[in-house]
């Protein structure tokens, strides 16, 4: 197994990860709250736990990987409302369409999904239990809520002490609470199909509690990784060390990471501002790879900045990375099982500077570098003459680039798959037919046999403005698509 370096948000320090239970590391990441369809602000952080789980597997352990649904709250509740829905059949629809949006983008499944309202009998236990040992309390109007100040340490994730969030309140207590900083656990309610009884009369799980309950359940008392966005930090991350610790009497989790946010030519992304690009109109326009490829040429913790040059940038590079892939499969197509590598080529190396980067925080970054000059040093190959060598080394790039690159969910369909989509793609967005592309063939061909050059190369210069390139080969004129890396 790999060592792991990775930085703690709870020391803010890069430490050695070392699992809870050996070679077995457990990781849970706050998943979506299903009351509208996913997003690409959704899609940040599913895409790097689902690289982050790939690579410890890569790396040699166990790992058990849970992403929740918030499918009871109060937005759900409002959305519900609005559409003459019972509130879990909105979120049941909202689920099936986040299913459809993540195999889009190729986010693999968790391999736990729990519901929060499948959790309910687990969230009641853990609120008992909270009760029992006077960290939390009922009032008279059927609330419970947690008491911060009896978690002498709140506020250790966000390095931040009860007395400085405290300067940050009101002196008015509302309803039963005791103190302004108590958080609720469980909210009276009589929402048909969104509430149940208790202990405390009929209601719901407040937000925090949810995923301390689905933790527990799948991972245990303490697990090794707990992720989600860094606007989760405070409160929802603080809440769940402090309930859960106190419930459980034992550290809650050992390594803290957060992604960064995302902004959209330097704006937050909404609705109001006419750039909120839901998962499903990003992938009718882009292959899903794009998307992940633009997230993951950023650190996990970096805050992102997208705009249509970003993808159009993403897009030609995975092109680039295809069109090499398939030319690295024409030559290995007669490679012998064993050979020799051509002189000043060793794809094999790159395992090593893989691991060397990804066992550093998850790097990327430097991943991606070094694949992508690594990929430059394959094309090389195309100005060896042939030989066995030379057929050998291709087959062994490429065996490479679809292992380290299956880590991060790319170049996953063959090259004749990908570029034909993307063809097709790219022939919508701008217009054209692959009729139209054949006309054009054709009286290009018909000006070159009468000689009328400067026709030929006007023909061709309007497609290749359009994206559209010709290239001459000894079996006739074939086509590929360029990107710009415009805004246009």
């Amino acid at each position: 197994m790999q060592d792991i370096k990775i930085t703690n948000t709870l020391t803010g320090k890069k430490e050695n990860l070392v699992p809870h239970q050996p070679g077995h590391i457990k990781i849970y990441a706050c998943g979506v709250t299903v009351y509208d369809h996913c997003h690409i602000g959704h899609a940040m952080q599913a895409i790097y736990f689902d690289v982050i789980r790939n690579y410890l597997k890569f790396a040699g352990y166990n790992v058990t990987y849970v992403r929740n649904y918030t499918d009871v709250d109060d937005k759900i509740i409002k959305k519900a409302n609005e559409l003459g829905m019972k509130p879990l059949e909105l979120s049941e629809k909202i689920i099936q369409s986040s299913i459809k949006d993540m195999e889009a983008i190729g986010v693999e499944p968790a391999d736990v999904e729990p519901k929060v309202s499948e959790t309910i009998d687990e969230i009641i236990t853990m609120i008992e239990t909270l009760v029992e040992k006077d960290a939390a309390y009922a009032t008279a109007d059927g609330d419970v809520y947690y008491r911060v100040q009896k978690k002498l340490d709140y506020g250790k994730l966000s390095n931040r002490k009860v007395s400085d969030l405290r300067s940050n309140t009101r002196d008015l207590v509302q309803g039963g609470k005791e103190d302004a900083l108590d958080f609720a656990l469980w909210k009276a309610d009589l929402t048909e199909g969104a509430s149940w009884d208790s202990p405390w009369g009929k209601g719901r799980p407040g937000w925090h509690i949810e995923c301390s309950a689905m933790a527990k359940k799948h991972l245990g008392d303490t697990f090794d990784i707990h992720g989600g966005g860094r606007d989760l930090v405070s409160p929802h991350h603080e809440n769940e060390i402090a309930q859960s610790e106190s419930a459980n009497s034992c550290t809650y989790c050992n390594y803290w990471i957060h992604s960064g946010l995302l902004t959209i030519e330097k704006q937050k992304m909404s609705k109001s501002l006419g750039n909120h690009i839901l998962i499903s109109d990003f992938t009718s326009k882009y292959p899903g790879e794009v998307l992940r490829l633009a997230y993951l040429q950023n650190h996990y913790s970096s805050n992102v900045d997208f705009s249509e040059a970003v993808f159009n940038t993403c897009l030609k590079k995975l092109l680039y990375f295809y069109e090499t892939l398939q030319d690295l499969d024409a030559m290995a197509a007669k490679a012998q099982d064993k050979g020799d590598f051509v002189d000043g080529h060793n794809p094999t190396e790159l395992v090593d500077m893989f691991h060397k980067e990804m066992s550093n925080d998850f790097s990327t970054v430097c991943a991606l570098r070094d694949l992508h000059l690594t990929i430059k040093k394959a094309n090389e190959l195309k100005k060896v003459k042939k030989s066995a060598n030379k057929a050998y080394t291709a087959k062994i790039y490429a065996d490479v680039f679809r292992q380290l690159f299956s880590v991060f969910g790319l170049l996953k369909e063959s090259p004749e798959v990908f570029i034909e989509g993307l063809k097709s793609k790219i022939l919508v967005n701008i217009g054209l037919t692959e009729n139209d592309i054949a006309d054009a063939i054709q009286r290009r061909k018909d000006a070159r046999a009468q000689k009328d050059f400067a026709s030929s190369d006007r023909i061709r210069d309007e497609m290749l403005a359009k994206g559209i390139e010709f290239m001459d080969t000894p079996e006739g004129t074939k086509w590929t698509v360029r990107i710009s890396e415009d805004n246009d």
